[in-house]
């Protein structure tokens, strides 16, 4: 079975902010930091991904993860 988590923008915005948290939230140093703010750009820009999937291919593995 497919993980339709990963066809899911929500699934993909909530993994950025929770590692933005963490980058709030820790004690890292600047770099660590600064790596960690780039992941959740990168969880960002796969939700962005994911939506424009949704948009252009209505497939039944995409209406599922919708459900």
């Amino acid at each position: 079975m497919a993980d339709t988590r990963m066809l899911d923008p929500a699934y993909w915005r909530q993994r950025a902010e929770e590692t933005r948290a963490k980058a709030d939230g820790f004690r890292v140093s600047h770099g660590e930091r600064e790596k960690l703010l780039k992941v959740a750009l990168e969880y960002d820009q796969l939700a962005e991904r994911a939506e424009q999937w949704r948009r252009d291919f209505k497939s039944p593995l995409t209406e599922m993860a919708a459900s």
